[in-house]
C-alpha cells in the first residue's frame, strides 16, 4: 500500500479504520446481548400473547411454521410457539435468524437451496427440508436487533408487494408486545368510572363481568348497552404505556358506544379508521371483541386478534370461536368480518383477555381451567367471583378483564 493510502487508512489517531468498525461493532453486539436480558424472556414459558402473533401469521402467509426468537450471545430461544418434547434452544449460528439480526429490514429467501449462505445449512439438506424463509428482525430502537419474527416453508415462496407490507405489519406487532416488557406497569384503569353496572340485557341473560388492573391503572375494558332485542358488548385489550393507554382505551371505548346497533363487523371497521392514527402514533394497538346477543340466543361477533372467547356448550364442550382479523391499529384500512352462532339455554359465553390466562399456565389451555370455573355452577356473578378469588391468590404481570354471560336453562 502507498503512504497516501495507508494514511487513508487510518483515523486521524493512527487506528486502523477497520480495528474502530471491529471496536463499534463489538460494542453495539454488547448493547444488542443487554438488551435481550432486559426482557427476561429467554427460558421463559409459553404466552399467548407472542403465540397469537404466530398462529395469525401462519394463517395469513399459509405456511406451516411462523416463529418469535430471541438470539443472546450464543444461543436462539424460541419463545413462540414451544413445542413439548423438543428444545426451544439451539446454536445462534445454526439459524437463519442470526443472519437476519445483522441487518435492518426484511430478509427474505424464496429458495434456500439456490442461497449460498444457507444452501449447505443441515435444515436445507436434512429432512427438515427448509426451503422459503422471510425473517423481519425486532428491535428495541437504537438499533438493538434481539429477535426476529420468522416464517418457513417446505416448498419455495415468493411475497408480493402487499405480503411484505403485511409482514412488517405482523413485526411491528411483535415488536410491541417486546417493548411492554420493558415497562410492564403500562396500562390504565382510568376508564374505570365507566364500567358498566347493573343488567343491560333482557331477562333470557345474567351477565357479568370484571377488570382488575395490574398495577394503580390498566388498559383492558369492558363495556355493554342494551339494545332493542338484546345487548351489544366489547371486551378490549389496549397496549400501551402508563397513562397514555388509559387515554388510548377510553378513545377506543367511546368510539364503540358512539356505534350501538350497527354491524359489529362494520363496527370494529369504523372504529379502527377512527383511532387507527391515535395508536400508531403512540405505537399501540387493540385486540377485542365486539358483539351482539339477540333474545332468541344468536350471538354475532367480530374478533380483532383477540381470540380468547369460549362458549360452554350444555353437554360440556367447550367451543372456541375464531378470531376474524387483525388487531386494530395495525392496519389503516384493515376490514373485519362478522360471524354468527348461537348460545343454547343453559349455555355459557366467556370471554376474557391475557391477564385471565396468567391465572392457569399463560397458554391456550387456559380456557379448560376458564370453562372448568363455569361448569362449577352459580352463574355469571359466582364465576367472576372464583376468577377474582383466583387472581387474589396469585402474582400477576398483566390486566385481568372478563365477560361471562348465561342464557336462562
Amino acid at each position: 500500500m502507498s503512504d497516501a493510502g495507508a494514511a487513508q487508512g487510518r483515523d486521524a489517531d493512527g487506528s486502523d479504520d477497520e480495528s474502530v468498525d471491529a471496536q463499534d461493532a463489538e460494542r453495539l453486539e454488547e448493547r444488542r446481548v443487554a438488551a435481550v436480558e432486559r426482557l427476561q424472556l429467554v427460558d421463559t414459558p409459553a404466552e399467548e400473547r407472542f403465540d397469537r402473533i404466530t398462529r395469525v401469521a401462519r394463517e395469513l402467509f399459509n405456511v406451516p411454521i411462523a416463529e418469535i426468537n430471541l438470539i443472546n450471545d450464543q444461543d436462539q430461544f424460541t419463545k413462540s410457539p414451544q413445542y413439548g418434547g423438543s428444545g426451544a434452544k439451539r446454536h445462534r449460528t445454526e439459524s437463519f435468524c442470526d443472519i437476519t439480526i445483522q441487518r435492518p429490514g426484511l430478509l427474505v429467501v424464496p429458495d434456500a437451496t439456490k442461497d449460498d449462505r444457507f444452501s449447505w445449512r443441515d435444515v436445507v439438506t436434512s429432512d427438515q427440508h427448509i426451503r422459503f424463509y422471510a425473517g423481519r428482525p425486532l428491535s428495541l430502537g437504537e438499533d438493538l436487533r434481539v429477535g426476529t419474527l420468522c416464517i418457513v416453508d417446505t416448498e419455495p415462496h415468493e411475497l408480493d408487494e402487499e405480503e411484505l407490507r403485511l409482514f412488517e405489519e405482523m413485526g411491528l406487532w411483535a415488536e410491541r408486545e417486546l417493548l411492554a416488557d420493558i415497562d410492564i406497569d403500562r396500562a390504565a384503569d382510568v376508564q374505570r368510572g365507566f364500567l358498566p353496572g347493573g343488567q343491560p340485557c333482557p331477562p333470557e341473560y345474567a351477565v357479568a363481568g370484571v377488570s382488575l388492573p395490574h398495577g394503580g391503572v390498566g388498559g383492558d375494558f369492558h363495556t355493554w348497552t342494551a339494545t332493542d332485542d338484546g345487548f351489544e358488548f366489547t371486551v378490549a385489550d389496549v397496549m400501551g404505556k402508563g397513562t397514555a393507554g388509559a387515554i388510548l382505551a377510553t378513545d377506543v371505548r367511546a368510539a364503540f358506544l358512539a356505534r350501538v346497533g350497527g354491524d359489529v363487523g362494520r363496527t370494529v371497521t369504523e372504529v379502527n379508521a377512527q383511532v387507527a392514527q391515535d395508536l400508531a402514533t403512540t405505537g399501540s394497538f387493540a385486540t377485542l371483541v365486539h358483539a351482539r346477543v339477540d333474545r332468541a340466543g344468536r350471538l354475532d361477533y367480530a374478533d380483532a386478534g383477540h381470540g380468547l372467547t369460549i362458549i360452554v356448550r350444555t353437554d360440556g364442550g367447550v367451543e372456541r370461536l375464531d378470531s376474524t382479523g387483525l388487531p386494530i391499529g395495525i392496519l389503516d384500512d384493515g376490514v373485519w368480518t362478522t360471524l354468527q352462532t348461537e348460545i343454547a339455554p343453559g349455555e355459557t359465553l366467556v370471554v376474557c383477555t391475557d391477564g385471565v390466562l396468567d391465572l392457569f399456565d399463560g397458554t391456550l389451555d387456559s380456557l379448560d381451567g376458564v370453562a372448568r370455573l363455569v361448569t362449577a355452577g352459580g352463574g355469571p356473578a359466582a364465576i367472576v367471583e372464583r376468577l377474582v378469588a383466583l387472581s387474589d391468590t396469585q402474582q400477576r404481570s398483566d390486566d385481568l378483564t372478563a365477560v361471562v354471560i348465561t342464557r336462562a336453562g
